[in-house]
């Protein structure tokens, strides 16, 4: 399946308390920071590894090691940061990437500003970190991105997302899978998700 929606308790209940309006921005990236490292291990389910043998204190042990080319974090800017954070406090052996961009308060259009990527991603896995998928603009642009960079296995991993971006991203990329702690129906006349928690950026930088 092209989509998985983490269904855990932990998750869920750190999910509550990031959604309410009255968590403060402290709160809300502890509590971002903890889902992502919770969704780590979904995240690197598929890991590419290789078959090694080492030497334990007793014996031989047949283990494995990475495969050649670490894994790729790429965070959309600036909100995806803190994702990136949670998921190299459980898994550190990865590059990291960064696209930055912004949304259009008047068309919903992501603006690019930045872009600094790690070489041969043709090579990688690439994780693309998006606090919320909402219309699906800014995953689409960054995917583009990414796939005139060579990339071609591509996962864009969200805390929450809506239906319609689903949809969207899935329409243009079918190739790409989407994973999500949660996910809501719809999107509000603003592109906002609807019950949704906001804007993250500005909940996470108090801004």
């Amino acid at each position: 399946m092209k989509l998985k929606v983490l269904n855990h308790p932990l998750i869920d209940f750190y999910m509550t308390m990031l959604r309410s309006k009255d968590t403060q921005s402290s709160k809300f990236r502890f509590l971002a920071k903890k889902v992502t490292s919770l969704m780590a291990f979904e995240i690197f389910k598929d890991l590419k590894v290789l078959p090694k043998t080492i030497e334990t204190p007793l014996d031989k042990h047949n283990g494995v090691t990475l495969n050649n080319q670490k894994p790729c974090i790429i965070s959309i800017l600036r909100a995806g940061l803190i994702m990136s954070e949670g998921i190299t406090d459980v898994f550190d052996e990865v590059s990291i990437g960064h696209i930055g961009m912004y949304r259009d308060e008047n068309t919903l259009k992501p603006i690019n500003y930045v872009k600094k990527l790690p070489s041969d991603l043709n090579n990688r896995q690439c994780f693309l970190c998006d606090p919320m998928l909402a219309t699906g603009g800014s995953a689409i642009s960054a995917i583009k991105t990414l796939k005139q960079h060579c990339a071609s296995d591509i996962k864009l991993v969200c805390l929450l997302a809506s239906d319609p971006g689903i949809k969207k991203v899935h329409d243009n990329f079918p190739d790409v899978k989407i994973i999500c702690a949660q996910k809501d129906d719809k999107l509000n006349e603003n592109g906002f998700i609807l019950p949704g928690l906001g804007d993250a950026g500005d909940r996470i930088f108090e801004t």
